[in-house]
């Protein structure tokens, strides 16, 4: 039986693990099924019994921090807007993201073979859930993991954390377009600079030894991922659309959605600091928008038009489903079969007993004719031969 709206605790053990530490192969995670898979909301018997599909979240957690950081800031949001939501838990409380950090760097644990391993194995159990319908959002070290391992999600968030040179993630992962970003960065942030975590000398330094070769600010990051990964265009229309503001707050979204594949959106904080103050959930005021950001790119894979106040999707007349993911033609199928048969039996019940009371007629009639005329029997001698 599914258990919805709940915190639900999990462990895995990866497939195929090469980890130094065998211990590094048992992972875990907390997952939480948003309540439209169950019948009632309120009942947590209730079967898999949803013939839809529902998109994944992966809510990645900080260094230091656990994966229940990432659950109550996320769980209530997903719920509602019908996202089912994965908080993996790292080793010794760190992600191996290319730049950082902790134990997990030191010794290069695969942690996008574990992400991997989770997204298959939700997969696998839940009819609800395909991996290609994956995003993610990953504050600190998981927002570095979200862009280290973005080729495994359609669209990620990056929180306090990203990738400052995203060649390398480009060409591993294939990444070509219809990946979207909305990415958020406090430009107080002491422990990632806004200005990106590098060896310069001359810049000020990183928490946690994060330094990657060449300095690149969240800024350029974003323009980089439109252009290259989005296939913006390079103009005056690039970033220019602000989505959201907040002047008392010091909040600024930018964003690039017409003329390219997928959504790039910025958001920068003036006052916010690393959103650690003082806890994530209380200090990061997006997390709603963050899963509406999701919810309206899944919507919008088959057309759908998204209501951010209602959280609701309108399908065009042949999908269906809460993201419009499922097509009316396929969802009907088996409940259009029967009358199709039947229809085909009716009708061919129709043309025999027509054709049976042809028949009767014409043997009527011609009954009538042999009563009123009287066919004369030609003699063989009466032909004439030619």
């Amino acid at each position: 039986a599914l258990e919805c709206d709940r915190l639900i605790k999990r462990d895995i053990t990866i497939s195929d693990c090469k980890e130094a530490n065998p211990d590094d192969c048992i992972r875990s995670y907390l997952l939480h099924l948003p309540s439209i898979i169950c019948n009632d909301q309120n009942n947590s018997t209730a079967g898999d019994n949803l013939s839809t599909t529902l998109p994944v979240v992966f809510a990645i957690h900080c260094f230091g921090c656990s994966a229940m950081a990432m659950y109550t800031s996320f769980a209530q949001h997903a719920n509602e807007h019908n996202l089912v939501l994965v908080a993996p838990e790292g080793v010794k409380n760190s992600w191996n993201a290319r730049d950082c950090c902790g134990y997990a760097l030191d010794n290069q644990l695969d942690d996008i073979g574990f992400l991997s391993n989770v997204q298959s194995a939700l997969s696998n159990e839940f009819t609800f859930v395909k991996p290609q319908f994956t995003y993610a959002t990953g504050w600190s070290n998981g927002g570095f993991m979200v862009m280290h391992a973005s080729e495994l999600f359609r669209g990620i968030a990056p929180i306090s954390g990203y990738i400052s040179g995203i060649g390398s993630e480009l060409k591993r992962g294939g990444i070509t377009g219809d990946k979207a970003l909305f990415i958020h960065h406090g430009m107080d942030d002491p422990f990632v600079r806004p200005t990106g975590c590098c060896n310069d000398p001359d810049l000020p330094k990183c928490c946690c030894n994060i330094a990657a070769d060449t300095c690149t600010d969240v800024m350029d990051v974003a323009i980089n991922w439109a252009v290259e990964v989005n296939g913006c265009k390079n103009d005056e229309t690039l970033l220019a659309e602000t989505s959201y503001a907040n002047t008392d707050e010091g909040i600024f979204c930018l964003t690039s959605s017409s003329n390219c594949h997928a959504n790039t959106t910025i958001c920068t904080y003036e006052h916010s600091g690393h959103f650690n103050r003082p806890s994530f959930d209380k200090a990061f005021p997006m997390a709603n928008e963050v899963m509406n950001f999701f919810a309206r790119d899944a919507c919008e894979v088959n057309d759908g038009s998204w209501d951010s106040v209602d959280k609701m999707c309108s399908c065009k007349a042949k999908f269906s489903g809460p993201l419009c993911f499922d097509t009316v033609a396929a969802k009907n199928e088996g409940s259009r079969r029967t009358p199709t048969i039947s229809r085909v039996f009716v009708t061919i019940i129709g043309v025999i007993t027509s054709v049976l009371l042809t028949y009767a007629i014409i043997q009527k009639l011609r009954g009538k004719n042999r009563r009123i005329v009287k066919y004369a029997k030609v003699p063989y001698t009466d032909i004439e031969l030619t």
